[in-house]
């Protein structure tokens, strides 16, 4: 639109000249104008947009006879990604939509949703940095805990990390949340040291935890 508008006004200006009229000056400033905003716009007229760092395939798997899907998170999800959260934090919510927003425009970052039918049962993050992949963020509803779903994410995670030449998973998990440590400790994680006062609400600690991955 701002080329077209230039070349009409080069174009205009052109005329004025060839009908007698000696002083375009205004028109010639309107062009010098236009074409410093068309010079600041050109780079992003043509610059493909980035895509996310990978590319998840949806797929099936079953659980105790029930069928699940996994897929990647959208921006539509946000409504019952929420739902899960409130079912899990008593009606508080952890992380605010607009902080789930944010999360799924990170072109480093990958969310994928377990879902029974239309319900989201399961959630997991990881964000990738500098060969390092950070867990941020898993849930799973409670209907559904102990059913192998949070094991299934966190390899799902892993494999993800793996493909991009990453060298460790990291994850925080309460001090008192011994279910949760004894599944990573069971898939490789250890604990390399204590985050102090880490939860806001609670003022709990939290265990920073690593698993190192096998390098080709």
């Amino acid at each position: 639109m701002i080329l077209t508008s230039c070349c009409q006004t080069i174009y205009g200006a052109h005329r004025l000249k060839l009908i007698g009229i000696k002083r375009p000056e205004k028109h010639i400033n309107l062009i010098v104008t236009m074409w410093k905003k068309f010079k600041y716009f050109w780079p992003f007229l043509f610059v493909a947009p980035k895509k996310k760092f990978v590319d998840f395939i949806p797929e099936k798997f079953i659980i105790n006879h029930s069928i699940l899907n996994i897929r990647q998170a959208q921006i539509e999800d946000i409504s019952a990604i929420l739902l899960l959260e409130q079912s899990l934090y008593q009606g508080e919510e952890p992380w605010s939509g607009a902080i789930f927003q944010t999360e799924l425009g990170k072109k480093n970052a990958l969310y994928l949703l377990v879902l029974q039918s239309q319900l989201v049962v399961g959630l997991i993050g990881v964000r990738i940095d500098n060969r390092k992949a950070h867990i941020t963020n898993l849930m799973v509803d409670s209907v559904w805990q102990k059913r192998g779903i949070g094991t299934y994410l966190i390899r799902k995670v892993i494999k993800a990390a793996q493909e991009q030449n990453c060298e460790e998973v990291s994850l925080e998990v309460r001090e008192d949340n011994l279910n949760a440590q004894k599944l990573y400790q069971k898939l490789g994680f250890v604990t390399t040291f204590v985050w102090p006062n880490y939860y806001q609400d609670s003022k709990q600690n939290a265990f920073n935890m690593v698993l190192k991955l096998a390098s080709d």
